[in-house]
């Protein structure tokens, strides 16, 4: 079976499944890196909010051998966890809720551009500030819902007051954090993360970069929560206190949307060999939906300014 008659079949099954009391509809998701995602929807008459199903990870699934029936039973479970009965969705229409669940990511704006017309957002750089929702709750876990232009009016909201709000609300949600890359990769080894491979890569395997030794001090810049964390490389304050901690100018390398590398200045190290590094890192380490950039950014510790530097 291919992936088209897949995806029609597999919506048909969890509907004839469920009864008439569900509408299950398949439909495209716009995401950034100029990815469509193909989503299952599944909602109650009773409800007005559905978790978003990605299609083609089940369908990676089946490819591995899984029979359909059982496929369909998967995502029906997944629904099943995913939308408690007691669920009230009530806060995600509440202007005073939504005003303080605010948070930002970056994306990169060349690449995200059919992306950018549905969402309101502000140029960084050569980066894109974009908005979404962090839901927390205690019955269904943490959510994110991203901000559309379709729901502007809805939330009560203003294009203007969207950056304000999001990055005073980072600060008390998913402040900022600054590591080694060692006390990273020693946090995280038990799981899998993109940056360890990454940052190992960057390290020990470029011969452009005998200078990258085990003696280089690599820093990471990210969030508390380790997710959508490299928008904090657009806050001029942090910076700040990062400079001061280092003593020095600093190279800034997004890893990721959700982290940057920091590499202190005093190594001297070229920045095309840096860019390179980057370049090779993203198209073999980085998962597509969370590639960032592959410039190399300066923070200027005298100006107080973040330039792009490759």
């Amino acid at each position: 079976m291919d992936y088209s008659t897949f995806k029609k079949e597999v919506p048909e099954l969890i509907s004839q499944k469920l009864g008439a009391e569900y509408k299950v509809r398949l439909f495209e998701l716009r995401k950034s890196n100029g990815i469509v995602q193909d989503n299952l929807s599944i909602q109650k008459k009773d409800t007005s909010i559905s978790p978003c199903i990605d299609l083609r990870y089940y369908f990676q699934k089946y490819i591995q051998g899984t029979v359909i029936e059982d496929i369909a039973n998967a995502i029906i479970a997944y629904y099943i966890r995913s939308m408690p009965e007691q669920l009230e969705p009530d806060n995600l229409l509440d202007p005073g809720y939504v005003r303080n669940q605010i948070v930002c990511s970056l994306v990169n704006t060349d690449r995200s551009q059919e992306f950018l017309k549905e969402c309101p957002h502000f140029p960084f750089l050569n980066l894109s500030v974009v908005f979404y929702l962090l839901i927390d709750d205690v019955r269904i876990g943490t959510g994110t819902v991203m901000i559309r232009n379709v729901h502007m009016q809805q939330l009560k909201l203003k294009k203007e007051e969207l950056l304000g709000l999001a990055m005073k609300n980072m600060g008390r949600l998913l402040p900022a954090d600054f590591m080694t890359t060692e006390q990273l990769i020693s946090e995280l080894r038990a799981g899998s993360m993109e940056t360890d491979a990454g940052i190992a890569e960057c390290r020990d395997g470029h011969s452009d970069t005998e200078a990258m030794d085990k003696k280089l001090q690599l820093f990471v810049l990210t969030n508390s929560r380790r997710s959508y964390g490299a928008v904090w490389m657009m806050d001029m304050e942090v910076l700040r206190r990062v400079a001061d901690q280092l003593k020095d100018d600093f190279y800034v390398i997004p890893s990721s949307i959700h982290e940057c590398m920091v590499l202190p200045a005093g190594y001297h190290l070229k920045t095309e060999s840096i860019s390179r590094i980057v370049r090779r890192i993203n198209r073999t380490k980085v998962a597509p939906e969370e590639l960032l950039a592959d410039s190399v950014y300066r923070y200027d510790r005298a100006r107080g300014r973040l330039i792009i530097a490759a």
